[in-house]
């Protein structure tokens, strides 16, 4: 979604609900020019980066008993 940074300042709710939600990213522009990108934050996967780590062989996990 694009939004002027006028838009952003009358109507902050609306703009930012596809961030908020998580669902996309928020242009914001100035006199025509891209001057910002607001996007969610995103929580690592923490099972696929260790088995990322075991896959290039940098971590071990012990056998279970």
């Amino acid at each position: 979604m694009n939004a002027t940074l006028t838009e952003l300042r009358r109507e902050t709710s609306r703009v930012l609900r596809p961030v908020i939600h998580g669902v996309g990213k928020v242009i914001l522009t100035e006199h025509g020019q891209e001057v910002a990108e607001i996007s969610p934050k995103t929580r690592p996967n923490r099972k696929r980066s260790l088995d990322l780590l075991m896959a290039i062989g940098l971590v071990k996990l012990p056998s279970r008993r």
